[in-house]
């Protein structure tokens, strides 16, 4: 099967063009992914998430309340993937790696600037979401906000762009130097 992207920085840069069009384009493909963990009982887990940023490395960003269950997932086992899906040309892109979490600090204190005031809170409920609750009481909110900031460090990335014929590839990292192989579809 012959292979559209002839070296991995070729990968690379293609990957990098796509998501820099998510910045021009409210409803693009890649601002919403899923994002698959490991539960704390090691069974999968799956939820969408919403792309806050992605950076030069392709280190994506998502914010979530620190009580989440996918929090918890995620301290048990780092290691996750975000798979993204595109109806209209028919790519499936799955990042996978490790995540880091930062719960205060200056980045923390920096993103959560960015949070517009309609949005920060669901960060401040009193309790963690998830938690069952009465249908007849109303939430009740806090002063102190459970913002974490979820940063998954790509370490590889699947591409599958079905059509005659399907073409599939993974780039991974491997001893910090970027690979690209070819993959049955």
């Amino acid at each position: 099967m012959k292979n559209s992207f002839s070296h991995p920085d070729h990968f690379i840069a293609f990957i990098h063009s796509i998501f820099a069009l998510r910045n021009s384009d409210k409803n693009h493909w890649l601002k919403k992914g899923v994002l698959a963990t490991t539960s704390v009982t090691a069974i999968p887990s799956a939820r969408m998430v919403v792309i806050r940023g992605v950076n030069e490395k392709i280190h994506l960003e998502i914010h979530t309340d620190a009580r989440s269950n996918k929090v918890l997932d995620l301290q048990i086992n780092p290691q996750a993937e975000i798979l993204f899906y595109d109806p209209l040309t028919e790519i499936q892109l799955k990042c996978f790696g490790r995540v880091k979490m930062i719960h205060s600090g200056p980045l923390a204190d920096a993103a959560w600037e960015k949070v517009p005031e309609s949005s920060k809170k669901q960060y401040t409920t009193l309790l963690a979401p998830g938690t069952v609750i009465d249908h007849s009481k109303a939430l009740t909110y806090k002063a102190h906000r459970h913002f974490c900031i979820i940063t998954l460090e790509t370490h590889g990335i699947e591409y599958l762009k079905l059509g005659d014929p399907h073409q599939r590839v993974r780039w991974s990292l491997k001893d910090g130097e970027g690979i690209l192989e070819n993959l049955v579809p």
